[in-house]
């Protein structure tokens, strides 16, 4: 079987998202596809807007064949460790190409901007221009403007490439001889918030589902909003930074200014900020607002703090950064009748593959002394906290999902 590999949050799944399937099935003449979907929490330092399991169950009725966990804490970090987290995933299954939403399908100026962010020197050239006092975007493109000119510059800073791009390289440093299949995005931009096409961002959609709900949003496939409604009707509300800003306020009384250091990204200086801006805003993105700088975009302080909710150090990225390659089994989220045989193919490649609970026994996994499974645990219990209708333990109780299409 020819399979291409995709890297998404579906977060929710909409018409963009069945575009780029399509696409890239037909463009890459795959018999398959696969895509690595973060579960509970995202690439943006939120909690997904419903359960990575509807998510996916929506993924495949959109035309992915196989879905899998990209687990935490690589799915809600920046966007080099969000991509060597996916590849990592992909690696452990039959993947011969790399599908991807961007912003420009020229690959080999995106390969030339990837090979020069691998040279050592890259990163001493941008710490040079962050030490004038510009901001890191502005720093990236003046560095690679040197190089490779302007039109790789602009390149180099829509969203949509920054994640391309960190795919390639990881793909590079891992010497896999995959084809790159890119997808032309179409439609609004990344963070573009006005909801009036067919092609709306990410951002448009949540906030029209937070504001009105899911019944009337044409840019979501059909199956994409039962799910949406399925969970609203079981838990009573949507899911959101927003709903944690309480919880999030307790963690960091609890941690105080000293603790607060050892959380990832949290930095000197910083921690007082966090903690004495603590109970000054009735609102998430008000207290966002309130500690964001030329150093600190909006995007990486949602990440820190959601950090900081789910109490994950700098220890705990060391660790899991040093260990994760070891890491030999895949979590299945949901596929169809194609997966089922792309799933019997990575067994025979030597993949472990952990439909349910029992199947970590089942391969002679202790997943209670397996850190990643703890830390998934833990996140997806604090997940459900705002939820109606709740359960513990979740991550011991669901399955994965065989979509009968």
């Amino acid at each position: 079987m020819k399979i291409t590999g995709i890297v998404a949050e579906y977060n929710p799944f909409h018409m963009g998202h069945e575009l780029q399937l399509k696409k890239a099935k037909e463009l890459s003449f795959a018999d398959g596809t696969v895509v690595v979907m973060s579960g509970n929490y995202v690439q943006r330092g939120e909690p997904a807007i419903i359960d990575k399991f509807k998510r996916a169950e929506s993924a495949v009725y959109g035309g992915a064949d196989l879905v899998i966990e990209l687990p935490m804490p690589f799915s809600c970090q920046n966007a080099e460790m969000f991509a060597n987290g996916a590849i990592s995933e992909l690696k452990k299954l039959p993947v011969s190409a790399l599908s991807f939403g961007c912003e420009s399908t020229d690959t080999n100026l995106l390969k030339n901007i990837a090979l020069m962010q691998l040279n050592p020197e890259f990163n001493n050239k941008i710490k040079k221009e962050i030490k004038k006092g510009l901001p890191y975007t502005k720093a990236l493109s003046n560095v690679i403007s040197s190089s490779l000119g302007e039109e790789s510059s602009n390149a180099a800073i829509f969203p949509n490439n920054i994640l391309a791009i960190e795919y390639i390289k990881s793909i590079m440093k891992n010497n896999l001889n995959w084809s790159l299949v890119p997808v032309k995005r179409i439609g609004k931009l990344h963070d573009d918030t006005s909801a009036d096409g067919y092609y709306n961002s990410g951002a448009s959609i949540r906030k029209e589902i937070l504001n009105c709900g899911p019944e009337h949003i044409v840019s979501v496939p059909q199956n994409s909003r039962q799910q949406l409604s399925r969970f609203y009707q079981e838990h009573e509300c949507f899911n959101s930074l927003e709903n944690y800003l309480e919880l999030l306020y307790y963690k960091i009384i609890e941690l105080g200014p000293n603790r607060l250091n050892s959380i990832y990204e949290v930095t000197e200086g910083l921690n007082n900020k966090i903690y004495s801006n603590v109970f000054k805003y009735s609102s998430i993105d008000e207290y966002i607002m309130s500690l964001k700088s030329k150093r600190y975009t909006y995007s990486k302080l949602r990440r820190m703090l959601l950090n900081i909710l789910l109490n994950i150090t700098n220890y705990d990225i060391k660790y899991f950064m040093s260990t994760y390659k070891n890491n030999s089994y895949i979590k299945i989220l949901a596929f169809n009748d194609v997966g089922k045989q792309i799933i019997k193919e990575s067994r025979n490649k030597g993949t472990i593959v952990i439909n349910r609970y029992s199947d970590y026994k089942k391969n002679h996994i202790d997943a209670r002394k397996l850190q990643l499974f703890d830390l998934t645990a833990k996140a997806t219990n604090i997940y459900n906290i705002p939820l109606k209708n709740k359960r513990l333990n979740e991550e011991h109780l669901l399955n994965a999902i065989h979509v009968k299409l």
